[in-house]
């Protein structure tokens, strides 16, 4: 068990707390880009949430709040309200929600040439924060000279639009295939708001023998899973691999930080030797709400793409939609977030201990001015990180 104290230092995200500043290391996913034309999928949880004062449910709150149309979209991340926008430009800008004048929502505001222009006065603000006009203002005064606001980094990859919301010099967003790879094809999936703190969704990433249980009962998987496993973990710089043996097929996972699970994801029907890899990536919201993506890739294998049997698609939603709801019912009714101080830990658990004891360590670096564990910089022009180096299922083989 934790202690209450430690229950928050691993669990807050907002600004100015020692979880929120190492998470703030990372980039993070915040919207699947209006200008992805590749295939999309919706993952489909219909129980009912309270999210931004308005009851839906995670489905809807995910649509609306995590796919980007192209006109400015009020997101939340980490704590802060913020707006994400594209100037007729083209160029894309992530600011505070608040016009710095008379606090007016840019959540309404319009994009301009440059920039974005609030509603109310028309103070513009660019991508950086500097301000660009006030049309009220005479013509002569520099006043605007005076006046910036909160803008934070923004870049797409692999369909979605990542956020950097650290200070100094922005790390690289990790070149894994999943997301950088010019092959194979990619599914870009939103895997909705879950009422539920980050942490207690990552912790379900290492924690694999509920897999045996929760999922070998009504799933897709039943057929594979009902076999509880015999699971063993490694921890590298980069994160955590959790390895599965059940009987004579084994699976491995790879957690890398701080909050993307890496897995093959499964093909419905029995046993097709073609891999499909899956990031998951985790979005703190805020302390009681996580935004999911989901994106898939399958990679040609000697220059070409599977035949698949019938009844196959390369559209994963559908076929893992009962696995998710019995995630989803799982974690989010532990809280949000958990209360650890009450919580008993047995042997399965190793996995979930060495994940707490890595953030800590994370949390110790950022506070002494170090980069953390899985941040990366300076990689050679071009390189692609293969997810096969750390994930494989014996049912999908190259």
């Amino acid at each position: 068990m934790l202690s209450a104290q430690d229950n928050d230092l691993l669990t807050k995200v907002g600004p100015g707390t020692d979880c929120g500043a190492w998470l703030r290391s990372f980039w993070f996913p915040i919207a699947i880009s209006e200008r992805w034309d590749g295939p999309r999928a919706q993952l489909q949880l219909p129980d009912l949430m309270s999210y931004d004062d308005q009851i839906g449910t995670p489905t809807e709150f995910g649509e609306k709040f995590g796919t980007f149309s192209g006109d400015p979209l009020k997101v939340r991340v980490l704590g802060e309200d913020l707006v994400l926008y594209r100037d007729l430009s083209g160029t894309l800008g992530l600011v505070g929600l608040n016009c710095p004048h008379r606090s007016s929502s840019l959540e309404y505001g319009r994009p301009r040439e440059r920039g974005l222009a609030c509603p109310y006065h028309g103070w513009t603000f660019d991508e950086t924060g500097r301000c660009l006009a006030m049309p009220g203002e005479p013509e002569t005064s520099a006043f605007k000279e005076k006046v910036s606001h909160l803008a934070y980094p923004v870049d797409e990859r692999g369909g979605l639009i990542w956020a950097f919301l650290g200070t100094g010099e922005s790390p690289e967003i990790p070149p894994i295939d999943v997301f950088a790879a010019d092959d194979g094809i990619r599914i870009v999936e939103n895997f909705c708001i879950w009422p539920a703190n980050w942490l207690q969704i990552v912790e379900n990433s290492v924690d694999q023998v509920h897999t045996g249980i929760l999922h070998g009962e009504g799933s897709s998987r039943a057929d594979v899973w009902s076999q509880i496993p015999e699971v063993d973990w490694n921890e590298d710089a980069d994160g955590i691999q959790t390895v599965q043996i059940r009987g004579d097929y084994g699976r491995m996972n790879y957690l890398r930080f701080p909050t993307t699970i890496l897995l093959n994801q499964p093909w419905p029907g029995g046993e097709f030797s073609w891999p499909r890899y899956s990031a998951i990536v985790r979005t703190p919201v805020d302390d009681h709400h996580t935004l999911l993506f989901h994106v898939t890739y399958v990679p040609p294998l000697n220059g070409s793409l599977p035949d698949l049997p019938e009844g196959m698609e390369l559209v994963a939603a559908n076929q893992v939609q009962t696995l998710f709801i019995q995630d989803y019912r799982a974690i989010v009714t532990q809280g949000a977030p958990v209360d650890r101080s009450v919580e008993r830990l047995g042997t399965t658990d190793i996995g979930v201990i060495m994940l707490r004891k890595k953030i800590e360590r994370g949390i110790e670096a950022v506070k002494h001015g170090k980069d953390p564990e899985g941040i990366v910089r300076n990689l050679p022009e071009g390189l692609i990180i293969a997810s096969s180096e750390k994930i494989t299922d014996g049912f999908m083989s190259p």
